[in-house]
């Protein structure tokens, strides 16, 4: 239990969970080159996406100075949770409503409208990966464990320019505190889905920050920048900062994602959290332990949503 606790609660690193207090601000930096154009999600009812989450953590810890230093890495099993997200056709709010076509319903131009989807969330049955013969027997614990993430759903409800606008999971059926934390977690995070573009016209170059205030001091600040964008394809570049009250050290994240706008999550994204800690000297030798957790988020293209036909049945 000790072993899922640590590994599960790496995935956010400590940061603090959204909360319906949180206050949201996205401001624009750098424009960056022309042309310029706005980045808007193209949401698509009927389709789906499948994708697969990585969580990868290691922890090293230097003792000593200079030559007489000692460093030590242990290496924690990888977890790898498929996800399914869908968009029915009915679950668009706000804009234009559907209209009827020749036998289908044909959606409003989600780049006129500023919409609102709502989809349809599905978690997989988790894989957990040794890092080696070591960890095998910790590893086959921490997959029982996960079993109660197997199957669950809920939905997701992102703006046009990718906020996060409202997430839930039905946690029912006995689920053990420390997956109910896990799950809060990764829905309120802002790596499960293509990142919130700003609401001005951007081009290659530009930055931008999206700040969140968490309680009373607490404040988390993305840094991002735009690498590369090619019609629907864009690259991105961030880091994370955060602060909790009294001014406690905090994690840094830094890594890469690319988007599609076409596609509600990122085509690859990829995040390296790092903590440093320092517990005191032992033994008159100082001491600092560094903890790193990877997370990677890999989706395929969409795809149909599976549609339930009838057949008549022949008298």
């Amino acid at each position: 239990m000790l072993v899922a606790s640590c590994l599960l609660s790496s995935l956010l690193q400590g940061l603090p969970l959204m909360t319906a207090e949180d206050v949201v601000a996205t401001s624009l930096l750098d424009a960056g080159e022309e042309p310029r154009r706005a980045l808007v999600l193209m949401h698509r009812p009927g389709w789906a996406q499948r994708a697969r989450l990585s969580v990868a953590s290691e922890v090293e810890t230097v003792s000593g100075e200079g030559s007489a230093g000692e460093l030590r890495t242990e290496y924690g099993p990888e977890v790898v949770v498929p996800l399914h997200l869908d968009l029915p056709v009915t679950s668009m709010d706000g804009g234009a409503r559907f209209r009827t076509g020749p036998g289908r319903l044909v959606p409003p131009d989600p780049w006129a409208t500023r919409q609102t989807a709502r989809y349809r969330l599905r978690v997989g049955q988790p894989e957990v990966r040794a890092a080696d013969d070591g960890g095998e027997e910790h590893a086959l614990k921490l997959a029982q464990f996960l079993t109660g993430m197997s199957g669950r759903q809920g939905e997701v409800v992102l703006s046009s320019t990718g906020a996060l606008v409202e997430a839930w999971m039905d946690l029912r059926g006995g689920m053990p505190s420390v997956l109910t934390v896990l799950m809060r977690g990764a829905l309120s995070s802002d790596w499960l889905a293509t990142p919130q573009f700003p609401e001005e016209p951007v081009g290659p170059g530009a930055r931008w920050t999206v700040a969140r205030a968490h309680g009373v001091g607490g404040m988390s600040v993305i840094t991002y920048e735009l690498v590369e964008l090619r019609g629907p394809h864009g690259r991105l570049k961030f880091q994370l900062h955060a602060k909790r009250p009294g001014g406690a050290r905090e994690p840094v994240a830094e890594g890469e994602l690319r988007f599609d706008l076409r596609r509600p999550l990122p085509e690859r994204m990829e995040a390296l959290f790092t903590s440093r800690d320092s517990p005191g000297a032992r033994e008159g030798r100082r001491r600092e332990v560094v903890r790193r957790t990877r997370v990677t988020l890999e989706a395929g293209g969409l795809q149909p949503a599976l549609q339930r036909t009838r057949v008549a049945v022949p008298p």
